[in-house]
């Protein structure tokens, strides 16, 4: 009798110190992470003044009232077809006379140094930290779209991703002794399959499990190397295309020299993603994704930042020497997630340190 009652104790034990081993969420050197929030990294103060003196901007039915004033006449090819047009095809020098596009001012942006220079026209910190390359903020950075917390453009792609299972972005971390100092981590990218996991309160939690879309996603399977100094996970440059989460169409968006800057725990991760836009795709995605008329609750006007990009370009010229790409950064929110690695995830080789550097 006591040894029966002695051995059902130990496997009681045995049991539960598996099941603690099972919840772990570092495995095996391994740790996955899956996104729950992603936003343009817009540096904002208080009442706006600092960044955007002139106040925010108009957006398309502003412009069409100063451009078509409702006491006279105009015909529909004149007008509606013609700003129409202007969206899909826009002036890359010229706006209309009368409109004017205000871009975020300052020398303050949240982003990452993404060329290891600190040149003319870089940004600080908020924290102090110099040579940020965030470019896309002066010219999304006076838009209401983009700003938060009311920002249609930001509510709207955080719940298309939070929604929709078929665009997940997930990240795993492995060979990894340590959270806290790793000389040496290899990062891997991935599309997932299943939903984020919620408690009864609707919050993100960690703990889920999400499958690797090895068929349809294998174009988003990256791996880099990264190392954790402090907790702080960064990456060495690579090229990724990465799901996106829009309301239609321009499912994904390509990022040169992508790199990520986040502080890493048991839980989750939070923090920036930085790299370059190529302006042209750039554009195309917007015009996809949002007609005219969604894009006027948040004063958007896509012409008016089509132009601002060309003139902030600050990375991968043409023949011609004119820039076609512009730096950009992310804020980033992740949750720890259990990846379930189906036989033929094979991802591509991790490139070397410096690989990926943006041509000035």
């Amino acid at each position: 009798m006591k040894t029966s009652a002695f051995a059902a104790v130990s496997i009681a034990a045995l049991c539960a110190a598996c099941a603690a081993q099972a919840d772990e969420p570092l495995q095996n050197g391994r740790i996955g992470y899956v996104l729950t929030n992603k936003n343009w990294a817009i540096y904002q103060t208080p009442d706006g003044k600092a960044e955007c003196p002139n106040g925010l901007n108009d957006g398309p039915r502003e412009q069409f009232d100063k451009l078509y004033p409702r006491d006279q006449k105009h015909n529909v090819v004149d007008s509606w077809l013609e700003r129409e047009g202007e969206v899909m095809l826009p002036d890359p020098v010229k706006a209309k006379p009368g409109l004017t596009f205000f871009e975020a001012q300052g020398n303050i942006a949240i982003g990452l140094d993404l060329d290891g220079k600190d040149k003319a026209g870089d940004f600080k910190s908020p924290d102090g930290r110099t040579g940020v390359d965030n470019k896309i903020y002066r010219v999304f950075g006076c838009v209401g779209n983009y700003r938060g917390p009311d920002g249609s453009y930001r509510h709207f792609v955080e719940s298309y991703m939070q929604k929709d299972n078929f665009n997940r972005i997930m990240m795993e971390l492995s060979g990894v002794d340590d959270l806290a100092n790793d000389p040496d981590v290899t990062v891997t990218l991935y599309r997932g399959r299943d939903d984020l996991l919620l408690d009864a309160a609707g919050k993100f939690i960690a703990g889920g499990t999400q499958r690797i879309d090895a068929d349809w996603g294998k174009e988003f399977i990256r791996t880099t190397h990264g190392k954790i100094v402090n907790g702080v996970l960064t990456t060495v440059p690579i090229d990724i295309t990465y799901p996106e989460s829009l309301a239609r169409g321009a499912p994904k968006q390509f990022v040169k020299d992508w790199r990520v800057e986040l502080k890493v725990s048991t839980d989750g991760a939070e923090g920036l993603m930085g790299g370059y836009l190529d302006i042209e795709r750039l554009h195309n995605n917007l015009i996809q994704n949002w007609g005219t008329h969604y894009r006027s609750y948040g004063q958007e006007s896509i012409s008016d930042e089509y132009r601002a990009m060309l003139r902030n370009a600050d990375a991968y010229p043409d023949k011609d020497s004119q820039n076609r790409f512009i730096s950009s950064a992310w804020e980033l929110k992740f949750k720890q997630v259990f990846i379930i690695h189906p036989q033929n995830a094979v991802a591509q080789a991790a490139p070397r340190e410096g690989a990926g550097k943006a041509a000035q």
